[in-house]
Parts: structure tokens; C-alpha cells; sequence
């Protein structure tokens, strides 16, 4: 499976199930994601979510995704909130329903979330186990996130 199938499958689906633990209980709720040419996943959330704390907390999540197939995409990652205003910017520009909710770069109730893979598995429809896809990115080199920033 290469990373552009995975795109198509990510895309395809419209949003992910994502899944985060705060005290030892999971949390798990629907959002959209961009997958950005470097392979990390681009969305938005409001400052005053409770997400932000989960991820302040544990940047760790697992998304998984769904297309209209029924093939799946499950990512491991760090949870990165150090967009900043180029950040957002080209998150607003890459996907315009975020400025459905924020006014521009600028808005301080928007929160700039990247998803940094450290795993990526698909699997195709039916009982099957899930197979490792290569980003082509080493996830034991990448940085660790900037919790956080602006808050």
C-alpha cells in the first residue's frame, strides 16, 4: 500500500474516528483531516475544546478511517497545536470549511492541529489483519510536538 492510496482512502472517507485517553479512559470523537505532502494530517478545533486539554495532557492518538468501500486507514501519532499563523493560513486555504468557524489566522479561538505519524496501518474490507504502509519518513527522527502554544 503506498502513502498516495492511503490519501485517497483518508480523503475518500471525510473524516476519521479519533481516539485519545485522559485518566486511563478513552475518548473518541469524529474529525476531519487534510493529509498534508509530508504525511502529517492537518485540522482545526476551537481553544476552549476539551480536546485541547487531552492533548496538553497526552499527545498521543490513533486515528481511524473508513472509505465508502469499507477499507481502513489507522494512524498513530503525536498531536502537534504549534501551528501558527502560516499554519493556519494554509490550512484555511487547503480546506475552506475550516473558515466556516474561524474568521481568519488571526481568530484566538483557533487552535492549528497537526497529527505527526509515528504509525500508519490500512487493511482492506473484511476480516484481515492490518498492514504496515511506509510513509517514507523515519517517525523515530521527527520532533516531538509543541504542546500547547499560545495558551
Amino acid at each position: 500500500m503506498s502513502m498516495e492510496k492511503v490519501a485517497e482512502i483518508i480523503a475518500s472517507a471525510g473524516h476519521g474516528a479519533m481516539a485519545t485517553c485522559l485518566a486511563g479512559r478513552p475518548r473518541v470523537r469524529p474529525m476531519a483531516f487534510i493529509l498534508r505532502p509530508d504525511g502529517c494530517l492537518w485540522s482545526s478545533t476551537y481553544r476552549q475544546s476539551g480536546k485541547v486539554r487531552e492533548w496538553e495532557a497526552d499527545p498521543h492518538v490513533e486515528i481511524c478511517f473508513v472509505d465508502d468501500r469499507k477499507n481502513q486507514v489507522r494512524v498513530e501519532g503525536l498531536v502537534d497545536l504549534g501551528g501558527g499563523e502560516a499554519e493556519k493560513r494554509a490550512l484555511l486555504e487547503a480546506n475552506p470549511k475550516v473558515g466556516r468557524h474561524f474568521s481568519d489566522e488571526t481568530d484566538p479561538r483557533f487552535v492549528h492541529v497537526a497529527v505527526r505519524p509515528t504509525r500508519v496501518r490500512w487493511k482492506p474490507p473484511g476480516f484481515c489483519e492490518y498492514q504496515e504502509v511506509s510513509s517514507g519518513h523515519d517517525a523515530t527522527q521527527q520532533k516531538s510536538p509543541r504542546q500547547g502554544a499560545g495558551s
